[in-house]
């Protein structure tokens, strides 16, 4: 397994899950390197487990033209190879795609319409924070969550789209331009849970950032992952994240380990496109019950927090 990061929380779960999973159902082992963010790392890895032989590999990697390349260098060993989430640009062998169109349409029209119920008369500006170069986020977080938020507010206004990169502090840092240049930002979306975050923090630093009982006082943030880290805000009544979509690490987790064993038992072919769906779930302080959202964490996050406890305690 090359997970894209293990810096995440969602891919440290993904891939603990994944190991339980295929040991539990398979009596598989499952190696693990860190793909680092970064295309060369990969490809090391990737000729790492060439090298050692393994049955099949799981590749989570960043650019689709050269994770070609990483399954033609596993296909000219004899190893089976699919990909997770960002896909071969030829399209050429199975893949497990996180379908999120619809929720991340279903966030910007749920802050959309929260904006227009409490704020009538200030138009939204968007604000995203992103991974600007990598296609497939495009296409299913930023893309349908701006769609969503203009099917509520057509005259809604993208007016800073900045790359956030990997981690919180660099999400934070991007935040702060962006209030630099564009202070009426008002509905701020992260494109996973540590842009959120980063952004959050950074809002927070110049004054923002909060609310009233959920009611935002000077923008709604977004994010997408469901952390631990990100639900405390989501739940936090003082907090202007208030909406994120919910990856699920176990699902994806055991449909990827499904995906490849059957390719390995040649009941899929290794070397055609096959794209299979998983789906995430749509989080929201206003609409999904609290206890719902911890028992979320416990099973795909492996938490022990008990949001409404923790919440009440800070």
């Amino acid at each position: 397994k090359i997970p894209i990061t293990m810096e995440h929380g969602y891919h440290q779960g993904h891939v603990k899950h994944l190991i339980e999973y295929a040991d539990s159902e398979y009596g598989v082992t499952v190696n693990v390197i860190d793909g680092e963010f970064s295309s060369d790392k990969a490809m090391s890895a990737v000729e790492t487990f060439i090298a050692q032989g393994v049955d099949g590999i799981l590749l989570h990697s960043t650019d689709e033209t050269v994770i070609d390349q990483m399954v033609e260098e596993a296909h000219r060993a004899g190893i089976p190879i699919s990909t997770f989430y960002i896909p071969t640009a030829s399209r050429s062998v199975p893949h497990l795609q996180i379908n999120e169109a619809k929720t991340s349409f279903e966030m910007g029209a749920a802050a959309a319409t929260k904006w227009q119920e409490w704020y009538p008369d200030i138009p939204i500006k968007i604000g995203v924070i992103d991974f600007l170069t990598i296609p497939i986020v495009q296409e299913h977080r930023t893309g349908p969550f701006i769609e969503g938020v203009q099917s509520v507010a057509p005259d809604a206004e993208v007016v800073s789209k900045l790359e956030g990169g990997g981690n919180i502090q660099k999400a934070m840092e991007t935040m702060q331009d962006m209030l630099q240049a564009h202070p009426e930002v008002n509905v701020v979306y992260g494109a996973n849970a540590d842009h959120a975050l980063g952004a959050l923090a950074a809002l927070k630093n110049a004054g923002r950032g909060t609310a009233v009982d959920g009611v935002v006082d000077t923008e709604i943030v977004v994010g997408t992952d469901a952390t631990e880290a990100e639900l405390l805000e989501v739940f936090d009544p003082s907090s202007a994240l208030k909406i994120t979509q919910g990856l699920q690490p176990a699902i994806n987790a055991q449909a990827e380990a499904d995906l490849i064993m059957q390719i390995i038992n040649g009941d899929v072919a290794f070397d055609e496109w096959l794209n299979v769906d998983t789906f995430d779930k749509f989080i929201s302080f206003y609409d999904t019950p609290i206890d719902e959202a911890t028992e979320f964490l416990a099973y795909q996050y492996f938490s022990e927090v008990d949001l409404a406890e923790a919440i009440s305690n800070k």
